[in-house]
């Protein structure tokens, strides 16, 4: 017998479980499935009360870690092959390690659970729509005050074209299912159960023309440097810093030819789901075989693009996040586009950062990595000013169209002496009225959406707050309801102050909401579309809205930050930027990168074409740094701006952090319990005399949501192992107190 029947016939399996434990199981192989639990294969176990719970098998062994006749048999074994490579396996243990969760939670994130299910074909259930969408609003109108869930649910159908599985509503929404059986009680929706068939994705994308352009000098440059790399077959990272529309996409298609070429698979990840359609049309001109992965899909079609990827029929991956975990064979290049996002930082277990992840795994792949952005992550930046990794630049416009001109109007003058404050300038109007008589495209960006985000009292300053959360509700007009952005709560908005008993409270602020209120009044002779979280529910929503502006049927685009980046579309000539300093006021350290690169990149969407464009940048703070900078199109005048802060306060990229934050019911306990981790913590970091620091505890920005108070505090260390070891030196203290939450979050990107 070889050394490969030996272990395929061992008596053990070391079992990893998507539970909170940093450690495997150990369960007996019955004879019958000997040789038939593969490593990397997927098994069905007994853990504790449940019966049937799925887990992966990442060890075959003779000998048990307990007395034996402790040991549960496996139920079931799922797979004759491995679903995990070894390549996969070693990486999802790297990020349990460097996550600080349990490698069980990793190699569960790192595959659909769609992909569990092996039917072609489900019944699910339906809500259906039993009156038209006008009627259902009318309806969601009449019961909200006595059924909030219900009128959500109403209102996310009609939205929806009548439509939704009730898995997705309920989902949606924040609302449970006894909503959806009291509104079929009601007889305002029925519930139908209908089979859903595998289908293909992609067979309603139209192909973009598939003959390739001759490339600029610069990403002719571009593109033979990256074919160097691909030529060596070793692992690096070429940093693509390009303008907008200076066809960072197109070099990204040439390069990844390339990699076909030589027998190699190219995985691509976006950032935003509007962003995919797009993309998917640009490369399925090109690659026949290319899949998708993204949350937009139904777990059939994730479930078939997820086999035929891992069965090597797809040459190419289009995706978000978690399509860096796409199960190709040979990977020889991955792309992250707009590498800067922070939608690619999964924000729950485990929260790892899919550009990181990928680099890791391209490490362990020997593939390349092309990062491409116009305004790159300063840690991204300064990795490259280190050598670390190598910076090719397109500086340039295609067909040589300048950057479009920026122009910042201070809302304090605009403001001045006026009784009911401008949302749209003199100047955004003036040049919004140049382009649409002239039959051109207009795009306005807030992000921020509603109507207002803070309901106050004029006379004793009393904010309407949500009951659950620490946060102020916000105003949606076009429903009457105030609403929760983080626990989905609703109430109607106070008719008269609840603190002093005034009546007339201010809607203050701005949202998307606000906006196309002035648009309809300024501009009611043009039509418009709202792309925003509360309009965008539908799966195929975001296609559904950019359909009609892209064949310029729609000449008013509004929207929040799905519309900033990627999108291109040559007749927009003007760009107002509703509000410039939404997010400069936050409390987190990447506040003004995050204002730049915001608005960097919702410049980028005009003067595109022949007809140039123009930036208006609302704003009332005119001589910041990042509004600065970026009104001149200049990154590294930011760049040298902000990284010796950085550099000072030991912030990344010049130091590493992690954030720990404690939520629960009991304030004291957790402040307590947050206390003595911080004591612990900063014993270590004086005990390591590199810098090492803990920040806090406090009470987080935002210090409860849905009734669950919040307290956090910063580790800062000089490099990523210092974190890792003080982390590991407190792991037996990270339980935290009974009833009580406690996350590790490293490298965080919200400080909230």
């Amino acid at each position: 017998m070889n050394q490969q029947e030996s272990t395929q016939h061992r008596r053990i399996a070391s079992v990893a479980l998507n539970v909170p434990l940093d450690r495997t199981f150990d369960y007996l192989i019955p004879e019958e499935l000997r040789g038939a639990v593969p490593v990397g294969g997927r098994v069905r176990v007994s853990f504790g009360p449940r019966k049937n719970m799925l887990g992966f098998c990442v060890e075959l062994k003779d000998e048990a870690e307990v007395d034996e006749d402790r040991l549960k048999e496996i139920n079931h074994s799922l797979d004759n092959e491995p679903v995990f490579t070894p390549r996969m396996l070693r990486l999802t243990r790297w990020m349990a390690e460097y996550y600080h969760c349990a490698w069980g939670e990793a190699l569960h994130a790192a595959i659909p659970s769609a992909v569990h299910s092996r039917s072609s074909r489900r019944r699910l259930q339906f809500a259906v729509l039993q009156v038209n969408a006008e009627e259902a609003n009318r309806k969601a109108d009449e019961i909200f005050d006595s059924s909030p869930a219900q009128a959500k649910q109403l209102r996310a159908l009609a939205r929806a074209d009548g439509e939704a599985s009730v898995a997705e509503l309920t989902r949606s929404t924040s609302t449970s299912r006894s909503s959806t059986k009291a509104l079929k009680r009601k007889e305002l929706i029925d519930i139908e159960k209908k089979v859903v068939e595998r289908d293909d994705p992609l067979s309603e994308v139209e192909p973009e023309d598939a003959e390739p352009p001759e490339l600029t000098d610069e990403q002719q440059h571009a593109y033979d440097a990256i074919c160097g790399r691909l030529e060596n077959d070793h692992f690096g990272v070429i940093l693509l810093h390009g303008v907008t529309s200076s066809g960072k996409t197109e070099v990204y298609l040439q390069s990844i030819q390339r990699a076909v070429q030589q027998g190699k698979q190219a995985i691509v990840l976006v950032p935003e789901i509007s962003l995919t359609p797009q993309m998917v049309r640009r490369f399925r001109g090109r690659f026949e075989r290319l899949a998708v992965l993204h949350s937009r899909l139904t777990e059939s079609q994730r479930r078939r693009q997820w086999h035929r990827i891992y069965s090597g029929e797809a040459d190419v991956v289009v995706g978000a996040r978690s399509a860096i975990f796409a199960p190709v064979p040979n990977l020889g290049i991955l792309v992250v586009d707009e590498e800067h996002e922070t939608s690619f930082k999964q924000e729950n277990t485990p929260r790892y950062h899919a550009r990181d992840v990928g680099i890791m795994r391209a490490r362990m792949d020997d593939a390349l990595v092309v990062l491409g952005s116009a305004t790159p992550a300063l840690e991204s930046f300064q990795n490259s000013e280190e050598g670390k990794y190598t910076r090719v630049k397109l500086s340039r416009r295609i067909g040589g169209h300048p950057l479009p001109e920026v122009d910042v109007v201070d809302m304090r003058q605009e403001w001045a002496g006026h009784a009911r404050p401008r949302v749209i300038s003199h100047r955004l109007e003036h040049f919004m009225r140049q382009s649409l008589d002239r039959d051109e495209q207009v795009i306005l960006f807030l992000n921020r959406r509603g109507y207002s985000p803070v309901i106050r009292c004029p006379r004793c300053g009393e904010v309407v707050r949500c009951p659950r959360c620490d946060i102020a509700l916000s105003y949606h007009r076009r429903i009457n309801v105030a609403s929760c952005h983080y626990c989905g709560f609703e109430r109607r908005p106070p008719e008269t102050c609840e603190e002093c008993g005034l009546e007339g409270l201010r809607f203050g602020g701005t949202g998307t909401e606000r906006i196309e209120d002035a648009v309809e009044k300024r501009f009611r002779e043009y039509s418009y579309v709202r792309m925003d979280s509360d309009t965008m529910q539908g799966r195929d929503a975001h296609e559904k809205a950019l359909e009609p502006f892209r064949q310029g049927e729609t000449p008013i685009l509004i929207g929040t930050q799905m519309i900033a980046k990627g999108l291109d579309f040559p007749n927009v000539t003007t760009v107002g930027v509703v509000n410039a300093d939404v997010a400069l006021h936050l409390p987190d350290f990447r506040a003004r990168e995050r204002t730049f690169q915001l608005l960097a990149q919702v410049a980028g969407r005009t003067g595109r074409g022949e007809k140039g464009g123009r930036v208006i940048v609302q704003t009332f703070i005119p001589d910041d740094p990042s509004i600065e900078a970026a009104a001149k199109h200049d990154y590294e005048a930011f760049a040298r701006h902000e990284l010796p802060h950085r550099r000072r306060l030991k912030y990344p990229p010049f130091g590493r952090m992690a954030r720990i934050i404690c939520r629960g019911k009991k304030k004291k306990e957790i402040e307590d319990y947050m206390q003595g981790l911080a004591d612990a913590l900063r014993s270590l970091a004086g005990e390591r005399e590199d810098g090492s620091r803990v920040l806090g505890p406090a009470p987080a920005p935002i210090s409860q949501i849905k009734r669950r108070h919040r307290f956090h505090l910063m580790i800062k260390c000089p490099g990523a192992g210092a974190v890792h070891d003080m982390l590991d030196e407190v792991s037996g203290l990270l339980d935290g107190p009974s009833g009580c939450k406690v996350i590790v979050d490293v490298d965080p990107q919200s400080m909230l």
